[in-house]
């Protein structure tokens, strides 16, 4: 069965239920009564799905038009549940809506799919979080939920670790648009599945508020900080692959051997993530040299997502 959806998680449905009679009838009126749930159940399944209320929270550059089409309501009953005095939305506004359920699907190939239900990493619009920035000028925030859940995790476990005075903010490029489907110049993020993460170096940016995403070589990462980062994804057995430039994945590697020397254990276990070894989901190229580029596996229950 499918995962109980985000957007329903944003708030809890409202559905009002019909009251029954206990007992039966006597004679015939008995036989009707009985009958009568079945003439119930079939008239309500003339009328298509269920529905039911729901709240959306509205992203950045989001238009009452084009959320009503999405949610499957018109605009005018999305302004007179919301008591909305004009068209203009602000990024954040929770939205009341009554419809089926959209249940959120990574559909498709990460190079050829689409997303359905989607939400944003930055439903607020204002560019930041806990730990990070979206860089500049991107706009393809959304994602599955899980993959919002994941980045998301990760970013803050290493904001809790390093705070504000010893580390920018991470950076954050593309994840999908909204539906998905193309993003050019990327030859996927398409289905909600993908997103690239800044790397870390050691000169703080002076715009760091501003999510620059800036090349890194093995002289300028600061190897420790993006091994604690990496570390988190490869420790989340979600994670599908990783992609970076061979230097930086040789340079990682060398910081693991190093740190993990007398830690055999841990060694074996992160020496296997690596090109060449047993579970290799880092991924070494030659494109990749401002981020790394991290994809996560098909949720559970995505019945049309293909890895």
């Amino acid at each position: 069965m499918r995962r109980p959806g985000l957007w329903a998680s944003l708030a809890a449905a409202v559905v009002v239920a019909g009251v029954g009679v206990a007992g039966g009838l006597p004679g015939p009126a008995s036989a009707l009564a009985k009958a009568q749930p079945a003439r119930k159940a079939k008239k309500s399944a003339d009328k298509g799905p269920r529905k039911v209320w729901q709240t959306y929270r509205v992203g950045k550059g989001e238009t009452l038009g084009e959320l009503a089409s999405l949610l499957g309501v018109s605009a005018a009953d999305l302004k007179k549940w919301n008591r909305l005095r004009s068209d203009r939305l602000r990024p954040g506004t929770r939205l009341k809506f009554y419809a089926p359920r959209i249940e959120p699907q990574s559909v498709g190939r990460p190079s050829n799919g689409r997303l359905v239900g989607g939400v944003s990493v930055d439903p607020d619009g204002d560019n930041r979080g806990v730990g990070w920035v979206i860089a500049a000028r991107r706009e393809a925030t959304w994602a599955t939920p899980e993959t919002v859940r994941y980045v998301r995790r990760c970013v803050s476990h290493y904001r809790h670790n390093y705070g504000r005075s010893k580390a920018d903010p991470i950076a954050i490029g593309d994840l999908s648009r909204r539906q998905g489907g193309p993003l050019p110049p990327h030859k996927s993020h398409e289905s909600g599945r993908d997103v690239d993460i800044g790397f870390i170096l050691k000169k703080r940016a002076k715009n760091a508020d501003d999510g620059p995403l800036r090349n890194a070589t093995p002289a300028t990462l600061d190897v420790a900080k993006q091994w604690f980062l990496l570390k988190c994804f490869l420790d989340n057995p979600e994670t599908q692959m990783v992609f970076m430039e061979h230097s930086i994945v040789s340079a990682l590697k060398e910081y693991v051997q190093k740190i993990y020397k007398k830690r055999k254990p841990l060694l074996r276990k992160y020496l296997r993530f690596f090109p060449g070894g047993g579970a290799a989901v880092i991924k070494a190229d030659g494109e990749h040299t401002s981020h790394m580029h991290v994809r996560f596996r098909c949720p559970k229950g995505d019945r049309e997502c293909i890895p």
